[in-house]
């Protein structure tokens, strides 16, 4: 297994918000990083039920029975 990293989700805000547009901003902000988050989960689950799905499917080709191979979470988030 590799080394594993230390990640971050960065978004436009305040460190201590002083008044209620910087309060108003800062919440936009973590929504936003939070949308951001919610759609690399989506794709890290989409990415493990097609592989399920294609490693589970056998499909006909020239009448021999072959099994596709999805591509990993990386290269699926890469072509969005």
């Amino acid at each position: 297994m590799r080394k594993v990293e230390s990640l971050s989700i960065r978004y436009v805000g305040y460190k201590e918000p002083e008044n209620l547009e910087e309060v108003e901003l800062e919440i936009l902000g973590l929504e936003t990083a939070m949308a951001a988050a919610k759609q690399r989960i989506s794709v890290l689950k989409q990415s493990l039920k097609l592989r399920e799905l294609m490693k589970n499917s056998v499909v006909e080709d020239d009448n021999e029975e072959t099994v596709a191979e999805t591509p990993d979470a990386k290269e699926v988030e890469q072509a969005s």
